[in-house]
């Protein structure tokens, strides 16, 4: 009974740190989408701030004349660049107009720089622009799709507008408030420092940009007026925190954290870019401690000596803090800055130390590529993370730097996992973005590894590029390969080219896997873009699976006419997704003119026509075992 109990226990505490890991992993995407909103402006809040600080009658250089461009530039520019960004990445080029026109209404509907309403709305405009664009897909008359496609830009704008105007800014305007009268009253209290107990966390978890220019920027430009400075600017962007916990990930780690940390304190202090510590806290939790009391204590000496800066620091490196410091406070802010890295990391050494002893290099859940791919063959490697910035950009440094220590020269650069450029022939990721990675690279290589700063994968990776025979006794017993894909297609012309055979994914919807395939199949050059979106309503009509274990996707009748030569894809999945209500281990996309497509479905029948034989497709690691069987099955039939 004991046992039984025991058993149920575990799985509850499994279930739930499953939910918990998901929950974590969605804020962290949030944060994401709305750093990409922020971040390609920066250059304007540079040049906003610096006008702000020159200008204002508190600033450097007072002049009533010049200071008229800091309200134009706060209320309408930064707001429109934000919004025009959160549309474009949903939408496009449509979808940033279309959020440019819905952020006016918002803009001109409230009293205060509307940089949170930007971020609802741009997204908001982004989203219901492609949807729009997708009901009216091949059903506008010939001739008539400019006129089209402005109107419909026209006419949901102006609608949007008007929600904006009278719903969203409004109700923007209430929440400012209404966290400007909480802020307000912690002031008055002296409690303003337990702030850092929900600004820390929640900039690890990439949340930074949003609080930071979401929130605390409108509440700090009310002060700004009636004080000349504010302290609002720096709750957020003080890299004082950062700076001491990376000061002793440097004195105090060992291995890869402890090399890489000199690096990642000039990227954050310097550059700005806190998104560079945050792998280092997430790979030690107990260390959030530090950051958080760090803040906590900068926080209080600025309220006891009335600190702040005349505008945001972005990004928050301390060149852009100490540009915004009006006369008279440059030692005050520095002050704060030394606090907050010291605290932190006095609060941080001890963690580490103790973390140091406990903790041992685990290899055993990262996936690595078998050494198929040699560095001849190599052209380009990209690592990649959510935003493409922060872990991403301490990985590729280092990692181009062993290389070249090797004597081998190959680029490697960083992008965000979901824009990957088509010649990258190797992308280096963390295992939870793997699905992402293989969607956005379907014919590049994936070494997937658990992070960027302790990894195995990433030793074994470099003795393979440098021609050095890897150990069959380096190699963990748990290590299983990820997808590996051929950089080049080396069967141009064929229906089915090992390419577009990727084993080993896990999890996911059948939508996801039914995605994946329409966008391998466009990017062989076997069909127009969009030609997923015919294979999803596809599967919304009747399930495409076939049983055995196998579903056949494919699009619609009015998706003939983007095909363009008849091809398939095969995405395997050991652990089975379900089509329906059934499980599914291979999923094999097809694109076919004609009726190619029954000729198809009777070439693979025949070829798995063997139990045994499936069993082996449904976990084999090797591509080239499933391409001798479908393959050649397929590309020889003389029928297509």
């Amino acid at each position: 009974m004991r046992e039984r109990q025991k058993c149920v226990g575990l799985k509850f505490k499994k279930k739930i740190a499953q939910v918990s890991n998901k929950s974590v992993t969605e804020i962290r995407n949030f944060g994401k989408a709305l750093s990409r909103m922020v971040m390609p402006n920066i250059g304007a809040f540079i040049a906003w701030g610096l006008i702000t600080a020159l200008f204002i009658p508190a600033g450097w250089i007072p002049d009533e004349r010049l200071a008229r461009m800091v309200d134009p530039l706060l209320r309408y520019l930064l707001p429109l660049l934000i919004a025009f960004t959160g549309g474009k990445n949903v939408a496009g080029e449509r979808g940033g107009i279309m959020a440019a026109i819905a952020t006016m209404g918002v803009i001109v509907g409230s009293d205060i720089p509307m940089f949170l309403g930007a971020m609802i709305m741009g997204p908001f405009a982004g989203w219901l622009i492609k949807k729009t664009d997708r009901l009216l897909e091949n059903k506008i008359p010939a001739g008539f799709e400019m006129l089209v496609n402005n109107f419909s830009i026209g006419i949901l704008g102006m609608l949007c507008a008007l929600f904006g105007f009278f719903a969203i800014g409004p109700i923007v305007s209430l929440l400012t408030g209404f966290l400007g009268g909480a802020v307000s009253l912690v002031m008055d209290k002296g409690i303003l420092p337990l702030v850092s107990l929900f600004i820390e966390p929640g900039k690890v978890l990439f949340l930074n940009n949003a609080i930071n220019h979401g929130i605390l920027t409108p509440l700090g430009i009310e002060q700004v007026k009636e004080n000349g400075s504010s302290i609002m600017f720096l709750l957020e962007a003080n890299p004082g925190s950062g700076l001491g916990v990376l000061a002793a990930t440097w004195l105090f780690a060992k291995g890869t954290m402890k090399q890489t940390a000199p690096g990642a304190i000039i990227i954050h202090f310097f550059g700005g870019i806190h998104e560079i510590y945050f792998p280092y806290i997430l790979a030690r939790p107990a260390l959030i401690a530090a950051p958080i009391l760090g803040s906590a204590s900068a926080i209080a000496v600025l309220s006891l000596l009335d600190g702040g800066i005349v505008a945001p620091a972005s990004p928050g490196s301390i060149i852009a803090v100490m540009a915004m410091a009006p006369r008279g406070q440059h030692l005050v802010v520095l002050l704060a800055v030394f606090v907050a890295a010291l605290v932190s990391f006095l609060v941080a050494a001890p963690i580490i130390r103790r973390a140091q002893r406990q903790e041992t290099t685990a290899a055993g859940h990262e996936l690595v590529t078998h050494p198929d791919i040699r560095k001849n063959e190599i052209s380009r490697i990209v690592f990649a993370c959510d935003a493409g910035m922060g872990s991403s950009a301490l990985g590729a440094t280092r990692f181009r730097k062993r290389l070249s220590k090797q004597g081998v020269h190959i680029p490697v650069d960083h992008c965000p996992v979901d824009e990957i450029p088509a010649d990258a022939d190797l992308v280096v990721c963390q295992a939870t973005f793997s699905q992402r990675a293989a969607r956005s690279a379907p014919a590049a290589e994936l070494v997937l590894i658990n992070d960027f700063l302790e990894s195995p994968a990433l030793d074994l990776l470099i003795q393979r590029l440098s021609d050095t025979p890897v150990p069959e006794e380096a190699r963990s017993p748990h290590e299983t390969a990820a997808p590996a894909q051929p950089h080049k297609n080396p069967y141009p012309g064929s229906i089915l080219d090992p390419a577009n055979i990727i084993t080993g994914l896990t999890g996911g919807s059948c939508e996801e896997a039914i995605t994946l395939s329409g966008r391998i199949l466009e990017k062989g050059g076997y069909v127009l873009p969009g030609y997923d979106r015919f294979m999803l309503e596809r599967e919304k009509s009747s399930s495409t699976y076939i049983g055995m274990g196998i579903a056949i996707p494919h699009g619609t009748q009015e998706a003939m006419s983007r095909i363009i030569r008849t091809g398939l894809v095969v995405l395997q999945y050991p652990q089975g997704i379900l089509f329906g209500d059934e499980k599914t281990f291979l999923v094999i996309g097809i694109a076919a003119r004609g009726d190619e497509h029954m000729d198809i479905l009777s070439a693979v029948a025949t070829a798995l026509d063997n139990p045994d034989l499936l069993e082996e497709l449904y976990t084999t690691t090797d591509k080239q075992r499933i391409y001798s069987v479908l393959g050649s099955a397929i590309n020889d039939n003389n029928n297509y």
